[in-house]
């Protein structure tokens, strides 16, 4: 007797397509999600490579796609369970036995690269803490795709696969839920973006004045006396009120300038920068905070009149 093959149909080729990739969107953005959750609760000194960036700001995009992509997800895999236990020839489709298998293939690969990278870690005596709970962070995530995968392929009961299911639904919303305690409300981060705005416009006013003393050898009045309209350059205003920021000339060499902060800097630059220039000498906390900025003649003071970066 032949044994009729059960065919593809496009809804099963859609539904499990939409699943499968709903999937690895869900456990990438978990992944990026946990790590940064690592990055602000346990900072690493030696750890450069955050460039003074802001751990909170990269969460946004994980949460995001989590509150979106995951509920669907869950959706589709519950109604693919449903399809099967009412059809159980549909787990024999082509699409369907492929896609689980490549799963469970990408899965291995990442359980294998991340030991790889302990052991390449351990080896080289740069094992720490914050390593180490990542490198389980990834981990777990690809085990538990592998297993509920894996456990899908056997025709047994497995009665600790609903505890599994429901276990892994309940720890993603745990953890975005964290995600608004730690990162803070849209509100707070908005404030945040501001403040980053406002320390750019700073600098790029640090670099003008320097650049107006470096061809006149001697610093601005005032800030409308930087406006150039040959070079296209405008003193930038405050993003939210739009008023001048606030600059004066303490003596020949010396200027200060300052801005108004929503944010203490403090709280989300979390990682040391690579450079000091990007982020300790312009930590700020809230209120008006004014940065003292003094030129020296025998690093500015020698040039053809580059444009300034």
């Amino acid at each position: 007797m032949n044994e009729t093959k059960p065919k593809t149909t496009p809804r099963d080729f859609f539904l499990n397509l939409l699943s499968i990739v709903t999937l690895y969107f869900s456990a990438t953005s978990l992944g990026i999600l946990v790590v940064q959750f690592i990055n602000i609760l346990v900072p690493d000194v030696l750890d450069k490579v955050g460039y003074g960036g802001d751990p909170y700001m990269a969460m946004r995009f994980p949460v995001a796609s989590l509150l979106v992509v995951f509920p669907v997800y869950v959706w589709s895999a519950r109604f693919l369970e449903k399809e099967h236990a009412k059809t159980p020839e549909k787990k024999g489709v082509a699409i369907h036995k492929w896609l689980v298998y490549l799963t469970l293939f990408i899965a291995a690969l990442v359980i294998i690269g991340d030991l790889v990278a302990l052991v390449l870690r351990f080896l080289d005596g740069e094992v720490t803490t914050r390593f180490v709970l990542k490198v389980v962070a990834i981990l777990l995530i690809a085990a538990s795709v592998f297993y509920y995968y894996l456990a899908g392929l056997r025709d047994k009961k497995n009665n600790f696969l609903k505890f599994f299911k429901f276990g892994i639904v309940t720890l993603v919303g745990i953890v975005v839920l964290s995600s608004f305690f730690v990162a803070g409300s849209p509100a707070e981060q908005k404030d945040r973006r501001l403040d980053s705005r406002r320390v750019e416009d700073l600098q790029f006013i640090q670099s003008e004045v320097t650049y107006y003393w470096q061809g006149k050898n001697a610093l601005p009045e005032n800030l409308s006396l930087v406006n150039d309209d040959l070079r296209g350059v405008r003193v930038p205003v405050d993003p939210e009120t739009g008023e001048s920021y606030s600059y004066r000339v303490v003596e020949d060499k010396v200027f200060e300038i300052c801005a108004t902060f929503l944010t203490d800097s403090s709280e989300y630059l979390t990682e040391p920068a690579y450079y000091p220039y990007e982020s300790g000498s312009w930590g700020h906390g809230t209120g008006e905070v004014c940065f003292e900025r003094t030129i020296d003649p025998d690093l500015h003071g020698d040039r053809s009149k580059p444009l300034p970066l």
